[in-house]
């Protein structure tokens, strides 16, 4: 995991500093509603994820994501989250205010479950592989400042199974360097 870890913060720092790139942070929140398998332990939550991405054409981009989910549980005193750490793409569709874009991550997902018994809490946390697709729209509200909104998919791919959860996010966007 730190190995992973320090290969993306080793390419997003790569990227920052190559001349005339454009560089953006970001940061959303959002619904998470977990479907599927996952749907039937686990109830509507939040997350948040905290982006950056490097512009390397016009229409472009990739980056790394960091996140964190939580749900509560079906059963009283329990709940799930999930920490992804992931790498990004994204296409980017024209426009001159409104941007669509499609794109996905793909990485390494911390899986957690607590749950409190009798006064005593018991947690666990496993590392799985994952992948979210995602659809959505940058809004242009000043020359240094975008809003977003986006829809995503996350699918974790837990020993022949799959936890899956839409999440429904909303947050900005600040460039940083042309």
């Amino acid at each position: 995991m730190k190995k992973l870890t320090l290969l993306f913060i080793s390419l997003f720092c790569f990227f920052s500093f190559s001349a005339n790139a454009q560089i953006y942070g970001g940061a959303t929140i959002g619904l998470q509603a977990p479907s599927g398998d996952f749907g039937d332990f686990a109830d509507m939550g939040f997350g948040i994820n905290l982006n950056g991405k490097y512009m390397f054409k016009e229409n472009m981009a990739v980056g790394l994501n960091l996140g964190y989910n939580r749900f509560a549980g079906e059963i009283s005193d329990m709940s799930f989250s999930m920490i992804p750490v992931t790498g990004l793409f994204e296409y980017h569709f024209g426009g001159d205010v409104v941007k669509p874009y499609v794109g996905a991550d793909l990485g390494i997902y911390s899986f957690g479950g607590k749950i409190k018994y009798e006064g005593v809490t018991e947690s666990s946390s496993e590392l799985y592989f994952g992948f979210g697709p995602v659809a959505g729209i940058l809004y242009d509200l000043k020359e240094n400042l975008r809003l977003c909104a986006n829809i995503k998919m996350h699918n974790v791919f837990e020993e022949g199974e799959s936890l899956t959860w839409f999440g429904i996010n909303a947050g900005v966007v600040i460039p940083f360097g042309k």
